[in-house]
């Protein structure tokens, strides 16, 4: 599926994630989670600052997380549609004072199509110091990554000494294809 990447200034790790773009001279934007006193938002971010929609306004942190797909998965959008149910896969993050939040992408905005999160009815997207309201919006969803012939789950490779070149260890597949991220 995926794994999250805390920021240090690098070069983004997985550019799959690069699905924003704000017109008004910013250009590409990162979806990342950005690490808040509220919680773990979903955010935009370039050039190891992100900017995330909270209480009517937008912040500026350095504290966030890059999201990064695990070899074998695909990145992708899916639109919203009312009354739908959220898709499987959908990045998310959460605030205390309301729940769950999804990653997305707010579509037709007249500054671009920018990173942002959505509760599953609705969307904010951060710009110009405010947080701004769309219906128009897009999930960002993770599929693939487990079910793959070999049987290897591409996650597991945090144990020392077994770093092949993909990075995943195909002696890993004891566990059933359950939806450990």
């Amino acid at each position: 599926m995926y794994e999250l990447v805390q920021n240090m200034g690098q070069i983004p790790p997985c550019d799959n994630f690069r699905l924003g773009h704000q017109n008004d001279g910013a250009g590409h934007l990162w979806c990342v989670l950005a690490n808040t006193p509220h919680g773990q938002i979903p955010a935009k971010a370039k050039q190891n600052k992100a900017w995330y929609p909270f209480g009517g306004k937008e912040h500026e942190t350095h504290d966030f997380h890059y999201v990064k797909a695990h070899p074998g998965s695909h990145v992708g959008l899916e639109k919203h549609h009312h009354g739908r149910p959220v898709p499987p896969g959908v990045v998310t993050g959460h605030q205390r004072n309301s729940g769950t939040y999804y990653m997305v992408i707010c579509h037709h905005t007249s500054h671009g199509k920018i990173p942002g999160k959505s509760d599953g009815r609705k969307a904010w997207y951060s710009w110009g110091g405010r947080e701004h309201e769309t219906h128009d919006f897009s999930y960002v969803v993770v599929k693939g990554g487990h079910h793959h012939h070999g049987g290897f789950n591409p996650g597991h490779h945090h144990g020392g000494g077994h770093h092949h070149h993909g990075g995943f260890n195909p002696g890993h597949h004891h566990g059933g294809f359950g939806s450990h991220h």
